[in-house]
């Protein structure tokens, strides 16, 4: 008789068989797990989708960034490689609207509840947003910054990118590559 697999949903803590998808009971994406007879050399252990067409892939010893849908993609060797480190940062650009409607409320007063809109959506979108990148540091000194774009807090493509660092980073350490960013999942300020 085969042994199955099991996994435990991240959120609620239901164990349940392995496969791509959601939990049954809460709807959270499971975490990966190797499934019998499924792993291939061909097979990447880590694929990061991001915005706009922005691709981390790692499969065997190589690791490549695509930029975007119809960029070439920068290929690494894996022993090239010291750390790699997700970054996560506030998308503090946003801000940049509040001075905008700073400027605004002086220079058309009867235009002030467009510029506290304007404000508001600024601060807003600065909380609610995260800019993700990868930091790469190559054993010769070397650094590299791939950015994977915007992801909303609680957002589907948030929950992608934390699922695939998470069971990534694992495979990356094991292949000897120090990780950094792996901890726990963000939580609701992160």
């Amino acid at each position: 008789m085969p042994t199955e697999v099991l996994v435990m949903c991240t959120r609620c803590g239901r164990p349940q068989p392995a496969r791509t998808g959601n939990c049954v009971a809460c709807g959270e994406v499971l975490p990966e797990a190797p499934v019998a007879g499924t792993s291939s050399p061909d097979a990447p252990f880590l694929l990061m989708e991001g915005s706009g067409g922005r691709s981390v892939t790692a499969m065997g010893r190589k690791v490549a960034y695509r930029a975007g849908g119809s960029a070439a993609p920068v290929v690494l060797e894996l022993g090239t490689l010291q750390s790699v480190t997700r970054v996560r940062r506030m998308f503090l650009e946003a801000l940049a609207l509040v001075p905008v409607a700073i400027v605004l409320t002086f220079l058309v007063p009867a235009a002030r509840p467009v510029a506290a809109g304007l404000s508001g959506l600024g601060l807003l979108v600065a909380v609610l947003w995260r800019r993700y990148s990868l930091a790469l540091k190559t054993r010769d000194g070397g650094n590299l910054r791939w950015s994977l774009g915007l992801a909303r807090l609680a957002s589907p493509r948030l929950r992608g990118l934390d699922a695939a660092w998470g069971s990534g980073a694992l495979a990356l350490a094991s292949r000897g590559v120090s990780v950094g960013g792996a901890a726990a999942p963000p939580g609701p300020g992160a």
